[in-house]
């Protein structure tokens, strides 16, 4: 699920979209985004709060393009962009 929203982002990143607006685009349920995107919020935090402890090799996938999803929360609802790195 997290690789499907993610392709959903980055395919429009131009414009960040709210958990409703992604779940009606991807017929999956609000909850489900909702959970998803914590649970990958969780993972990148953590993952940057061990960069230093750790090193990890790199796939070559992942050292193509970087990839991340910024939050921004306005007037209650946040919204979700994919910003990319080279």
């Amino acid at each position: 699920m997290k690789r499907i929203i993610i392709e959903f982002l980055c395919r429009h990143q131009d414009k960040g979209f709210s958990s409703k607006e992604i779940s009606q685009a991807l017929s999956l349920s609000e909850e489900e985004i909702n959970y998803t995107m914590l649970k990958l919020g969780l993972s990148d935090f953590i993952l940057e709060f061990t960069k230093g402890f750790a090193r990890r090799g790199g796939d070559s996938k992942g050292e193509k393009m970087r990839i991340k999803i910024e939050d921004v929360t306005v007037q209650g609802i946040t919204y979700y962009r994919c910003l990319k790195f080279d």
